[in-house]
């Protein structure tokens, strides 16, 4: 867990969610979406970086692309979908959204809810929980809520005119720019049938030779397509570990060394060394 500690220093990430991720400020018990990395590993993009485990084969995280033009966002990953999906595009966003799960599950504020808060120094809890009482979870109302209304997640976007964000898509609005898109951004997929002329790392019928690719993207020292395409469908995860150290090598970048490094340890630690994604 250091490698994540120190990718989260470099990022930048808030400390009020640094210490959730590391258990310095605990969740309430009943909150049972948000637990430890140390339970387990899937298999994920490298583009994503899983912060807490999640129901069902699934992570919440940041994602973090590079070689590009790309804001780091919170995300949610579903190992079933295999669709990256933006939550949150800050952490007031992330943690508004821990609350307001709080809220639903106690049926409104308690004391246990307040000390939470408290520890976290979020004090508009109250303007959370008459959100809840007016419009429950439901995220199509998100842009009534607090810290929500000047910028969105793609997410809980109803019109792509609304979204001022980079995300590629949301399972129902594709981005008009997928230059810098990753594969597991998009859904459904079968949406870029419609959009013709995408780069070959948003390809899925695998119809390509994802490491062949890759090293011709490599020799020419085209890094972010070389970073895209190892963030798209159909890859073995062996495959993703040695590409990802050879990339290492041309990046000479220390953020990306403990990006690779901690992908790369997960993978070796878990039960997927045949895997893939």
């Amino acid at each position: 867990m250091k490698m994540l500690r120190d990718i989260i220093h470099k990022l930048k990430i808030d400390p009020r969610i640094e210490k959730l991720i590391f258990k310095e400020v605990e969740l309430p018990r009943f909150l049972d979406d948000f637990n430890s990395l140390n339970e387990y590993w899937y298999p994920h993009p490298p583009c994503f970086i899983p912060l807490f485990l999640g129901h069902g084969a699934s992570y919440k995280g940041i994602n973090n692309h590079f070689f590009c033009e790309r804001k780091v966002t919170y995300t949610e990953f579903f190992l079933e979908n295999g669709y990256i999906s933006e939550i949150a595009r800050d952490s007031n966003q992330f943690i508004a959204l821990i609350i307001l799960k709080m809220i639903i599950i106690k049926d409104g504020v308690t004391e246990d809810i307040i000390s939470f808060c408290d520890s976290v120094g979020f004090a508009d809890y109250e303007i959370i929980d008459k959100f809840s009482i007016e419009f429950g979870d439901d995220p199509k109302n998100f842009e009534k809520l607090i810290y929500f209304k000047e910028k969105l997640p793609f997410k809980n976007i109803k019109n792509l005119e609304d979204y001022n964000g980079d995300f590629p898509s949301s399972l129902t609005i594709l981005n008009a720019n997928l230059e810098n898109a990753a594969l597991f951004e998009i859904a459904p997929t079968e949406s870029l049938n419609e959009v013709g002329n995408f780069p070959l790392w948003l390809e899925i019928n695998n119809e390509i030779n994802n490491v062949d690719v890759f090293q011709d993207y490599l020799s020419k020292n085209l890094l972010k397509e070389a970073w895209l395409l190892l963030n798209k469908k159909g890859w073995l995860l062996k495959d993703v570990a040695a590409c990802l150290e050879d990339l290492k090598v041309k990046a000479n970048d220390e953020l990306f060394n403990l990006v690779a490094d901690n992908w790369i340890e997960g993978w070796k630690k878990s039960t997927f060394l045949d895997g893939n994604y």
